[in-house]
């Protein structure tokens, strides 16, 4: 995955993925649930690149949008897809519909799993 990477990128480009960068730091640290979902899913580098390779990824993007995520995008280098949303029961709902959409548009079998967002981060937790 890293081989599709570009060598260069514009200094445009990289103004708006670093405000992106910031902008989703700023959500975890808030919990803001929408502007998780946007910073996310404003990547100009790498996921164009990436999205292609994974069958049926497009698909599944709208499929998570089309269901309420406030975005979507690849984790890492995939194979794993995340959507944002601020409900556990949304969360199914838009689990169940990248499900279909990888089985129906990328041939694909898939999983979702629903987890909260910590934004509290790393800490110590004390054993009793």
């Amino acid at each position: 995955m890293r081989a599709v990477l570009p060598k260069e990128i514009t200094m445009k480009k990289h103004i708006a993925n670093c405000s992106q960068a910031s902008a989703l730091v700023t959500a975890i640290l808030q919990g803001d649930s929408h502007l998780l979902g946007a910073a996310l899913s404003s990547d100009t580098i790498v996921e164009p690149q990436r999205a292609p390779l994974i069958p049926g990824m497009g698909a599944v993007t709208a499929a998570a949008k089309n269901a309420g995520a406030y975005g979507c995008t690849i984790s890492g280098a995939g194979p794993t897809a995340v959507a944002i949303t601020n409900s556990e029961e949304q969360g199914k709902l838009i689990g169940a519909a990248m499900v279909d959409a990888f089985a129906s548009h990328g041939g694909l079998r898939a999983t979702a799993y629903v987890s909260k967002l910590d934004n509290e981060g790393a800490r110590i937790v004390e054993k009793h």
